[in-house]
C-alpha cells in the first residue's frame, strides 16, 4: 500500500504531499533525501521509513534533535510502526503519514525538489526576502544591467528592440534575440531565430523549443554574457550544507491537528518538450462542524492562535538568522 507524507508546519498553506510505493524512504535535509525538509534542525539523513513484513516502520538515523511520534522520542535504530494519521516530528518540522489509498506521485525526484523549493520560498517570503530569479549582464557593453523575473509565466524578451524587457546595446544582438520565462521553479530560455544564435554554456540554443537554464551555465547573446541568479536555490543549497541546529528545550512547535484531506497526485505537464512541475494538488475537505457561537474569541482560541503565530515567527527568525550569517 502506498505511503503519503504531508508536511504540516504552520505557514505552508495546503500541506505539500508526496506519495511513495517503495521499500525505503529517506527523510532529511540533504539533497539525496526522498523527502527533503530544508530546516537546520533536521539532520541531513534524519530518519528512514522501511517496509518490513508488510508494515511501515520508522527508524531514527542518529539525528541531532531526534524523531518523535506521539510525543515519544524514538531511540536510534529502534523501529516504530506507522499508522495512518500519525504525526511525526523531525527537529522542528512536523509531518503526517497516511497509508490510505492515494495516487502515486509521478517523477518523484523532481517532485521532491519542488517540495523543498516551495518550503524555502514560503519561508523567505514570510520574512520579506525577494525570491524572484534575476538575469544580469556580466560581460559586454551593458555590464551591470539586470532583469528580475518577477512574474511567473511571463515571457521576457532580451534584445536591441525598444520593447524588450532587457534592452541590449550590443550591436551583435538581434532586435528580439532570446526569451526567458519562469515556470514552477525553473527558468526556461529559447532562441528567437535571429542572425546570431545564442549559446547556453557550450551549446547553441534551438529556436523550436525552450531549455532549462541551470547555473552555473552562462547565456551568450552576441558579445554579451548573461548570468542567472536564483535566491531560492542559493538558500536551499546553504540550508543543505549547514551544520545541524540543536533545538533548545521547548524550542519545538506544538503538534498540528490531524488533517482530513482528499489526496491527489502531483501532476506534471509538458511545456515546450520539458516536464515542468505544477503545484501540489491537495484540496482540503473539512468535516462539518457543530454550530457554535462566533460572536467572540474564547481563551482557547486566543491561546491556539497565539501559539501558531509564535511558531511562524520563530521559524522565520531562524531562517533569517541562517541566511544572514
Amino acid at each position: 500500500m502506498p505511503l503519503t507524507v504531508l508536511v504540516r508546519n504552520p505557514g505552508t498553506g495546503e500541506p505539500p504531499a508526496l506519495t511513495f510505493d517503495g521499500d525505503r524512504i529517506v527523510l532529511g535535509r540533504g539533497a539525496f533525501a526522498d523527502v527533503r525538509l530544508p530546516d537546520p534542525s533536521v539532520s541531513s539523513r534524519h530518519a528512514t521509513v522501511r517496509v518490513i513484513a508488510g508494515e511501515y516502520l520508522l527508524f531514527d538515523e542518529g539525528s541531532t534533535n531526534g524523531t518523535f511520534v506521539g510525543g515519544v522520542r524514538l531511540a536510534s535504530q529502534a523501529p516504530r510502526t506507522l499508522r495512518t494519521g500519525d504525526l511525526v516530528r523531525l527537529g522542528r518540522v512536523w509531518i503526517e503519514v497516511r497509508t490510505d489509498a492515494a495516487p502515486l506521485t509521478q517523477d518523484l525526484p523532481l517532485a521532491t525538489r519542488d517540495l523543498a523549493f516551495k518550503l524555502v520560498a514560503d519561508a523567505m517570503a514570510a520574512i520579506g526576502d525577494d525570491t524572484a530569479p534575476q538575469v544580469s549582464v556580466v560581460e559586454g557593453p551593458d555590464r551591470g544591467t539586470t532583469l528580475k523575473l518577477a512574474e511567473e509565466g511571463h515571457v521576457y524578451v532580451l534584445g536591441r528592440g525598444e520593447t524588450c524587457a532587457l534592452l541590449l546595446s550590443d550591436p551583435d544582438a538581434s532586435r528580439e534575440h532570446v526569451q526567458v520565462v519562469r515556470r514552477a521553479g525553473v527558468v526556461l530560455v529559447q532562441d528567437l531565430g535571429g542572425k546570431n544564435r545564442a549559446m547556453l554554456g557550450e551549446a547553441w540554443l534551438a529556436s523550436d523549443r525552450a531549455v532549462v537554464w541551470r547555473r552555473p551555465s552562462m547565456l551568450r547573446v552576441g558579445h554579451s554574457v548573461l548570468a542567472l541568479a536564483e535566491p531560492v536555490a542559493d538558500a536551499l543549497a546553504d540550508l543543505e550544507a549547514c551544520e545541524d541546529e540543536a533545538l533548545p528545550e521547548g524550542g519545538a512547535p506544538p503538534p498540528p491537528p490531524p488533517s482530513s484531506q482528499k489526496l491527489s497526485a502531483v501532476t506534471r505537464v509538458g511545456v515546450d518538450g520539458l516536464a515542468v512541475p505544477l503545484a501540489v494538488d491537495v484540496p482540503s475537505v473539512a468535516p462539518k462542524a457543530a454550530r457554535r457561537d462566533t460572536s467572540g474569541w474564547s481563551a482557547t482560541d486566543v491561546a491556539v492562535g497565539g501559539a501558531a503565530i509564535l511558531v511562524i515567527l520563530l521559524s522565520a527568525a531562524g531562517l533569517y538568522w541562517l541566511l544572514r550569517s
